[in-house]
């Protein structure tokens, strides 16, 4: 890619990934990456697919002779200077030839999503007797070790396992939508990242990166340091914000508890949270057959998921940012005013690498206005 300080290195196969061949590499138009903290992160390579060689009029080159094809793994290096980063470790899902009616028309698409695919196969039913939902999730990601898949799982705030002669709990779909689903009850995300290595990623399950050294600022209005080249644009949305009451009785005493939670209890991003601003929704606590606790710690993660209602959106230009901007963690801003310049938490970023250019468009989240900081990381 013809970008001062920009290489993009593919690495493709039916097992293990090597580079790709320089006639199938040289064909590359563009490559786009998105990640998100409550989706499957995706890629799409796009190439040129002219036919060209000895067998080219029997078949297409990209059909019989790319290791780009259903099923293989794929892992994605972007190099910024001289620091390298996997920016996607995963399999291709699907290929699409389109044939062309002029000369350089005709593209090859290969797309694919990260290697919690691999999770998503197989449908099956199990048991966890007197596992809790950490535990529960513990086990099911072991095995995908002989994928590269580490796990790290995080243990939530009220955890007890469920009395085996009272309730044993069941798996129906696959392992991936049953880890989500255990995730979502503590307001915790559940996603793969690839790590330094390529072909080894890591699954998390945990709480929302909130904590931790920001990456750095996105700049706005602020001359030659602008990183910023398009938005960003800010959206409140007063609907986000609730607050959950109601009442659980307690399978161990049989006695009615109430349960409330009104506040997020995550980290706060914002010196003034929107919930402050704006009326809050209330909505009713709908649990059974689970402890005065555990109902309160899932009650508060329904608050916590609602919190973020001030949304940010923009892009960003990769050689004046200097990094690769990635989402599940916290980032700084600045330039836009105090009301919206602080730290912020990335939900999204979708990378555009082509020819000369290198765009990151992002989405950012946080609980309300003003800044908790004096200063941002640049």
């Amino acid at each position: 890619m013809a970008l001062p300080g920009l290489l993009l290195t593919v690495l493709a196969g039916a097992t293990v990934p090597t580079p790709l061949p320089e006639p199938v590499l040289s064909r590359l138009r563009s490559a786009t990456v998105t990640e998100t903290d409550s989706q499957r992160s995706a890629f799409t390579l796009t190439l040129d697919a002219g036919r060209s060689g000895p067998l080219a009029a029997f078949d297409n080159p990209l059909i019989t002779d790319s290791p780009l094809q259903v099923g293989a793994r794929v892992v994605l290096l972007v190099t910024l200077g001289s620091v390298p980063t996997v920016l996607f470790d995963g399999v291709v899902t699907e290929t699409t030839l389109t044939p062309g009616d002029r000369p350089g028309s005709a593209t090859f698409e290969a797309t694919g999503e990260d290697v919690s695919f691999l999770m998503d196969l197989d449908e099956r039913e199990a048991e966890y007797p007197a596992l809790s939902d950490d535990m529960q999730v513990r086990t099911i990601l072991a095995p995908y070790l002989a994928h590269g898949i580490v796990p790290v799982v995080i243990t939530p705030p009220v955890v007890q396992p469920p009395s085996p002669v009272e309730q044993v709990p069941t798996q129906q779909t696959t392992d991936l939508r049953h880890v989500v689903a255990l995730a979502e009850r503590y307001g915790f995300v559940a996603y793969t990242q690839p790590q330094s290595v390529p072909g080894i990623s890591e699954f998390y399950w945990g709480p929302p990166k909130r904590l931790g050294l920001p990456q750095p600022a996105l700049s706005v209005g602020l001359g030659a340091q602008t990183t910023v080249t398009s938005g960003p644009t800010f959206t409140a949305n007063a609907l986000a914000p609730v607050q959950v009451s109601g009442t659980v009785q307690d399978p161990a005493t049989g006695q009615s508890v109430p349960v409330q939670a009104a506040v997020a209890l995550r980290p706060p991003l914002a010196a003034v949270p929107l919930s402050a601003t704006a009326p809050v929704r209330t909505r009713r606590l709908r649990e059974s057959g689970t402890d005065a606790a555990t109902s309160a710690s899932r009650a508060q993660a329904v608050v916590d998921a609602g919190a973020d209602g001030v949304v940010g959106e923009g892009e960003l230009d990769a050689a004046r940012y200097g990094a690769v901007l990635r989402p599940r963690g916290l980032v700084g801003l600045r330039g836009a005013g105090w009301s919206y310049d602080g730290l912020w938490y990335v939900r999204r970023v979708e990378h555009t690498i082509a020819p000369g250019s290198y765009r990151q468009k992002f989405t950012i989240v946080r609980e309300g206005f003003g800044s908790t900081v004096p200063v941002v990381r640049v």
